[in-house]
């Protein structure tokens, strides 16, 4: 009897051609009444019997006449991308928290198997509380692990992962990947492929944003503590030396440097002062070169596995810093290769 009374509803407006605000008849609330596809029922009503503050509540869901028909949440407020349009650009302050509340409404909905597919800047909206609600789960679906790819190819152009288009099955990293494009056009009004922001996230967009899906955050949790600014080991279990790390660069200039002498004394140790105390220009002439190489060896490590080589490759090549970042991984090898070729032969 109380559903029945949920759809007796008065007809206000048309939005599109599958959503109308409607007023209820019994209590006056004003509700938004969507018509989707038979194949979204099962999502709806999942979401129907979840309440989050940063979600847009599904009240009812029924299979009327071959469609899926629910009563959902009616918001007051704007999108992001009429925010953006009248207020302009956020600052990064502004940003983490809108995003924040955008990874907190997704991992409700991860935790109850349903990917969102579609974030995107006119599908979130911002209340004037500054309260952000994800809104649109046309395309929404039930998370299948056992499942290959997508069976239904959707999305939004820049904002969707590739494997969205069929090459693999969507899970939380496919809103993920959303959040950091997302992220980069509250910033900066464009796409990470039209213009990156440059600036403290852009690590973090560019993490968000990989081909490759196992190299995102692991979670929109996890990408939530690394906005708050704490540190999440996702090289999977591997920690740098000690000395490389922090982000700071000066830290791993003077590590450089001082394992650099511990080797030079190390092999003064071992040689008994015979690399001071020697009249063979040829000998010197080696040991300059092993002191150049140990130098060149520890500088090619922080840059080659380290992640400095990450931030040198903005600078390089601020368009598409993919670009840089392979460029530098292989003159890093290529120096390491070189450094121990001379060890060998030389030394």
């Amino acid at each position: 009897m109380q559903n029945n009374a949920l759809w007796d509803n008065l007809f206000l407006t048309s939005l599109n051609a599958s959503t109308a605000i409607v007023r209820n008849r019994h209590t006056g609330q004003l509700m938004l009444r969507r018509v989707g596809s038979a194949e979204s029922f099962p999502v709806m009503h999942t979401l129907s019997t979840m309440r989050h503050p940063n979600l847009m509540e599904v009240y009812d869901v029924r299979f009327l006449n071959g469609k899926c028909v629910s009563l959902c949440e009616y918001i007051n407020g704007m999108t992001l991308e009429r925010r953006v349009e009248l207020r302009g650009l956020c600052q990064v302050t502004e940003a983490t928290a809108i995003l924040r509340q955008i990874c907190d409404g997704l991992t409700a909905l991860h935790l109850n198997g349903v990917i969102h597919r579609d974030v995107k800047p006119s599908n979130v909206m911002l209340t004037p509380d500054n309260r952000v609600k994800l809104i649109d789960y046309d395309i929404s679906r039930l998370s299948k692990p056992m499942q290959s790819r997508d069976t239904t190819l959707m999305g939004t152009e820049g904002y969707a992962p590739p494997e969205q288009f069929g090459f693999g099955q969507t899970g939380a990293q496919a809103d993920v990947y959303a959040c950091g494009a997302l992220l980069n056009y509250l910033l900066t009004g464009f796409l990470p492929n039209e213009r990156l922001y440059q600036g403290a996230l852009t690590s973090i967009i560019l993490q968000c944003t990989e081909i490759d899906a196992n190299k995102r955050f692991r979670s929109a949790e996890e990408l939530k503590q690394v906005l708050l600014g704490r540190k999440i080991n996702t090289r999977r279990g591997f920690r740098p030396l000690p000395g490389f790390r922090g982000r700071h660069v000066f830290p791993k200039i003077l590590t450089v440097i001082l394992m650099t002498l511990w080797s030079l004394l190390l092999l003064m140790y071992v040689t008994g002062g015979r690399a001071l105390y020697t009249d063979d220009p040829d000998y010197m002439r080696r040991q300059l070169c092993f002191g150049s190489v140990l130098l060149l060896f520890w500088s090619a490590i922080p840059y080659f596995l380290f992640g400095d080589i990450f931030r040198i490759s903005e600078k390089i090549s601020p368009n598409n810093p993919r670009n840089g970042l392979y460029v530098l991984r292989i003159l890093g090898a290529a120096s390491f290769v070189v450094g121990l070729v001379l060890l060998i032969t030389v030394c």
